[in-house]
């Protein structure tokens, strides 16, 4: 039940991402909510959850934008992943770690779909990957929060 509640979720936060009102823009870059999602998902459900919401994020966001679909895959399936693994060794399950974090994997993704898919020119990536990265990091916040909510109520207990 709680894979079909991360699924809305995911919906909802990718439809949110790509319609960011532009006075909310910062350079004409908005944030990275699906990232953060993929991380609070992977932080609040373990490894098969944070793979689970890695492929469907990148599959929500390859449906709305015209990039190429196997970094995005590769990238987002891994973060959910090692997020999950590393829960509760390495990463506590708080809401400043979902921050920190997603402020370290935006500039991972980035490089890994520049990796699969290289543009003619790589230069002009890093000002938005500055400007989304502790965007998408302030609201990781509440996007932890919701997820944590989400899998507390809907989730077994071990």
């Amino acid at each position: 039940m709680a894979y079909l509640a991360y699924l809305i979720l995911l919906v909802l936060l990718t439809a949110i991402e790509r319609t960011w009102p532009g006075w909310l823009l910062i350079h004409d870059q908005g944030p990275e909510l699906v990232v953060a999602a993929v991380v609070s998902i992977g932080l609040c459900g373990g490894p098969m959850a944070g793979c689970f919401a890695g492929l469907i994020g990148a599959l929500l966001l390859g449906s709305v934008e015209s990039a190429w679909l196997g970094g995005t895959f590769f990238a987002f399936m891994t973060l959910g992943t090692v997020v999950g693994l590393l829960r509760g060794a390495l990463l506590a399950e708080r809401a400043p770690m979902a921050a920190l974090v997603t402020l370290a994997a935006i500039p991972v993704v980035e490089v890994i779909r520049l990796i699969f898919a290289a543009p003619p020119s790589p230069a002009p990536w890093v000002l938005p990957v500055l400007v989304a990265a502790p965007y998408s990091a302030l609201l990781a916040l509440p996007i932890f929060g919701l997820f944590r909510a989400v899998t507390g109520l809907l989730a077994p207990e071990p």
